[in-house]
């Protein structure tokens, strides 16, 4: 099955609304992390601080006339990206070369509350220099309710594939009011410099429609978001997880999302934390549960990640639905696992990163990517999650708009 995609087109009408509104804010965006129903974190970016930044927002739209917004939100954050070292990654392509000295860019944090889930939301900065560009989300879905997640991972190094998939999926958002957001698996730069930064977060501003419609996503972190001891993977995303960079992502009540961090210790803090989150989603009976994160357990390319004895144990005791991993540039569905065999009962591990990173061949001797109930290939994508009270429906979309590969699960719960 293959499906088209036409090219983004931008209006002049659209253009110069975003020019007379003093719209100096860059690549604002939407992250979502703990309570997406009714929270959320709005970032902008700028060439230096905005001062007097707000922001503006509102249930209908504010885009003519006096322009008076029913809710503003503060700034709790700002500053310039703090970046790392310019040296060479261990796993970069033979052609790469230190990047051109950084320039200022700077961040801004401004977290609003109180939301109504499925309702549609409108907002702009305002700065000194006026009111900008008006945007618009929709907050998490209500319980229930159908809707589509976007999945995507290690998007770092073909900028260019990077942007392609995202005016892609910016006419997906457009014509398929069912997507809800984006998840993005991690290593959204090559390394920590702020210029690399810049240049993905500014791709990812394809992904906003021409009306202005924001795509949210949900942050992990990878191995390519951290050298140096950088924070800028936080700053960029509004601290998601805090200092520890984990979470759990309460979706809507019946659909959790636990994302968790392979670049620190999976035992200690980081176990207790993935324990204690599983034993609140079978208390509070919530249906749909995925693991979220970077290094493979069951990995198509490389060797498992610590997470394979730390916290596959846990998944499997507390029954989880679906794994999502990244990291091996390639992309996976791996027969149910449990207990390190195929079993009907088991969990399956989907990857692992297609969204910029060249790609790989995945090792077909693994058993676990053998036979009927498994698929191994490579190709730039972004994998689609719809999730419907009772199954969700997985397809891995390449970025010529063909579906290589497609799966269902039916609910445990």
């Amino acid at each position: 099955m293959k499906l088209k995609l036409a090219g983004i087109s931008f209006s002049l009408m659209a253009t110069a609304i975003a020019i007379n509104a003093a719209d100096f804010a860059q690549n604002v965006r939407v992250v979502w992390s703990q309570k997406p129903q009714t929270e959320a974190m709005v970032v902008w970016d700028g060439d230096e601080i905005l001062d007097g930044s707000v922001l503006l927002y509102d249930t209908v739209p504010r885009v003519s006339g006096h322009r008076v917004y029913a809710f503003r939100a503060s700034v709790t954050g700002m500053g310039l990206y703090q970046e790392g070292p310019a040296k060479k990654p261990k796993d970069a392509e033979d052609d790469w070369a230190p990047p051109a000295p950084s320039t200022g860019f700077f961040y801004h944090h401004a977290p609003i509350k109180n939301l109504t889930p499925d309702t549609v939301y409108y907002l702009a900065v305002q700065t000194a220099d006026g009111i900008g560009r008006e945007y618009h989300f929709k907050s998490a879905p209500k319980d229930g309710q159908t809707f589509k997640l976007i999945y995507g991972g290690d998007s770092r190094t073909h900028v260019d594939v990077a942007r392609q998939i995202n005016e892609q999926i910016s006419q997906m958002v457009e014509s398929d009011p069912s997507i809800a957001g984006l998840l993005h698996g991690g290593d959204y730069a090559v390394t920590t410099r702020r210029d690399l930064w810049k240049q993905w977060l500014e791709a990812y501003n394809l992904t906003t429609t021409e009306d202005g419609k924001l795509l949210p996503i949900i942050p992990v972190i990878g191995n390519h978001d951290v050298p140096g001891n950088s924070p800028i993977f936080r700053q960029a995303y509004g601290y998601p997880g805090g200092l520890k960079d984990y979470y759990s992502c309460r979706l809507t009540p019946s659909i959790a999302i636990i994302c968790l961090n392979t670049e620190i210790s999976a035992e200690g803090d980081q176990r207790i934390f993935l324990q204690k989150a599983l034993t609140q989603l079978k208390t509070d009976q919530v249906k749909w549960q995925i693991a979220a994160f970077h290094k493979p357990v069951y990995p198509g390319v490389k060797k498992p990640s610590a997470g394979r004895v730390s916290w596959v144990p846990l998944f499997e005791e507390y029954n989880i639905d679906l794994v999502l991993e990244s990291d091996g540039h390639c992309i996976k569905r791996t027969v149910p696992i449990r207990g390190d065999i195929e079993a009907d009962d088991g969990i399956v591990y989907l990857g692992e990163g297609g969204y910029g990173a060249p790609q790989r061949n995945p090792k077909l001797d693994r058993w676990y990517l053998q036979g009927d109930n498994a698929f191994a290939g490579k190709g730039d994508h972004v994998m689609i999650l719809e999730f419907a009270p009772d199954i969700i429906h997985y397809s891995a979309m390449l970025n010529t708009g063909e579906i290589i590969d497609s799966a269902s699960f039916k609910a445990r719960r």
